[in-house]
């Protein structure tokens, strides 16, 4: 998981560096309990050419599913420490379909354990998402078993969204960007700051849906994303669940 959240870090952050400020609204200090979590975080239409494709997958904990996807296991946030902002009791990373060619990558702060208090989001968009052939053989490993089929599927990155409603959430965004990169793209305590990706980088990655063993649940299993070549097994594949 640690890789994982690194990632969004990495790609989020170069676009941040490539792309354009979105326009600004009034700030304002405070965590807000009512917000929603920004661009990119409706959940609409259906990813075809892979099976239940839609709606939002939640980030599994150690085969937990928590109400929401809100993580408030104390081990989590502990193991993710340097990638949360020092006040989180709860967050949520989630995968959302939002048409029937893009998705969001979202991750959300909060400072209660019940993740009803809002303190900032991240949130990585990619468009032109494209199913294309199966790939089968695959390891299914374990903690959980993975499918051993899967499709290959393309996309490119669209756009970051990021937004801090407080000075410890700023804190942390000014320590994983630089205070002087946030200031020239116009971040303002606040005001959510949406930056165009103009390299439109396109990953190329292997995703598939299907079940664990002891739950009900959907879930969606994807591998490394490259850029030159599909992966061809699931190596260190993250998983995600669907309420």
């Amino acid at each position: 998981m640690k890789k994982l959240l690194f990632w969004i870090l990495l790609i989020s952050g170069t676009a941040l560096i490539l792309g354009s400020c979105a326009k600004k609204e009034e700030s304002d200090d405070a965590a807000s309990a009512t917000e929603t979590a920004g661009t990119g975080t409706t959940a609409s239409g259906t990813i075809s050419g892979i099976e239940n494709l839609t709606g939002t997958f939640n980030l599994s904990f150690n085969g937990e599913e928590p109400s929401g996807g809100c993580i408030s296991n104390s081990t989590a946030i502990a193991a993710l420490s340097s990638l949360l902002p020092s006040n989180t009791l709860g967050f949520k990373l989630q995968v959302i379909i939002t048409s029937s060619t893009t998705w969001t990558q979202s991750t959300q702060y909060y400072s209660d354990a019940s993740c009803a208090t809002l303190t900032g989001y991240f949130n990585s968009g990619y468009k032109n998402a494209s199913v294309g052939d199966s790939l089968s053989g695959l390891s299914a490993g374990s903690s959980p078993a993975k499918p051993t089929t899967a499709k290959k599927i393309s996309y490119n990155s669209d756009f970051t969204a990021l937004k801090s409603n407080t000075d410890t959430t700023t804190s942390h965004f000014n320590t994983l960007f630089g205070a002087s990169t946030l200031s020239t793209l116009g971040f303002t305590q606040g005001t959510e700051l949406n930056v165009d990706d103009t390299d439109e980088a396109q990953e190329l990655n292997i995703w598939e849906t299907g079940t664990v063993s002891g739950s009900s649940k959907t879930y969606l299993f994807f591998g490394d994303a490259h850029s030159t070549n599909y992966p061809s097994d699931w190596t260190s594949a993250d998983v995600w669940w669907q309420e």
